[in-house]
């Protein structure tokens, strides 16, 4: 088996991720801060340029189209969204509707739920927060956060707004697909229910780089399976860890994750032992 070169970390300015590029024209964005935030990737194949997953913050997800755009030297084809927790759907509105987004089914519901519940309560919580985000920026003397406290404050205002929404997927997968670029090819494979109801992950197969979405974290906390906990707890804690172990067994070498740092077929194990023991287990 022949090694893969280091993934190349590219000069691009952001304070909320780094960019690298794994492979020519397959790009991972990596949060600076590991948790909350989540990652994302954008890929090059030649006639097409797909952007997989949206970032939390709108001002991140600003900067990954920036970034997809500086570095394919096109706009975005479509977007793929692994599945539909708001740390990867919350950026969704900052694309034009010429550009089409899918997920899967199932990502598409759960968004549409999310409107209702777990958004109407951002939108409470706006004006508490936005006198938060206010007074920690009063007191904050470093130049990047001072920034990212002005943008905190222009989502929050946002979000106050009545006419505030995500945008939903345009279309939907049950099954995998294969795109087939001029340069490159990717697969999107249907996961179903493991960490969410519908999970999608991305696979280029000649590369061997695979993109977890959020199957993946590069550092687990036993606190999430606490029955108390806040963290949703995964629909499919079976097919979740038997996914894991089927992956680590495949010819991959580098797997992005939903969360921290690229990670091998150690994390990914790991991860398996982790949903077996806390979740699986347990019940």
């Amino acid at each position: 088996m022949i090694e893969k070169e280091k993934p190349i970390k590219l000069d691009f300015k952001s304070i909320y991720f780094d960019l690298y590029e794994l492979s020519p024209g397959i790009f991972a964005v990596i949060s600076a801060e590991k948790l909350p935030t989540s990652n994302a990737g954008f890929f090059d194949l030649g006639n097409y340029s797909i952007i997989f997953d949206t970032l939390m913050d709108p001002f991140s997800t600003i900067d990954l189209i920036k970034a997809s755009k500086q570095f394919t030297n096109k706009d975005p084809s479509f977007v793929i969204i692994s599945h539909y927790h708001l740390d990867h759907v919350f950026g969704t509105r900052k694309f034009p509707m010429n550009i089409p987004i899918i997920s899967s089914y199932e990502t598409l519901l759960e968004t549409q739920e999310t409107l209702k519940t777990r958004f109407q309560d951002f939108k409470k919580r706006a004006p508490q927060e936005l006198k938060r985000t206010e007074e920690a920026l009063l007191k904050e003397e470093n130049p990047d956060k001072i920034l990212e406290l002005k943008n905190d404050i222009n989502t929050w205002n946002e979000i106050k707004d009545p006419s505030f929404t995500l945008r939903l997927p345009d279309f939907c997968i049950k099954n995998s697909i294969t795109i087939n670029g001029s340069k490159n090819q990717v697969q999107i494979l249907y996961i179903g229910a493991a960490h969410s109801k519908g999970d999608i992950i991305a696979l280029f197969e000649k590369e061997r780089i695979c993109f977890m979405g959020d199957l993946l974290f590069e550092l687990t906390d036993p606190s999430w399976a606490d029955p108390t906990s806040d963290i949703p707890k995964p629909p499919n804690p079976e097919h979740f860890r038997d996914t894991l172990l089927e992956y680590a067994e495949k010819d991959i070498e580098i797997y992005v994750p939903g969360h921290g740092n690229l990670c091998t077929k150690k994390e990914m194990r790991e991860n398996a032992e982790f949903y077996d023991k806390y979740y699986i287990k347990r019940s």
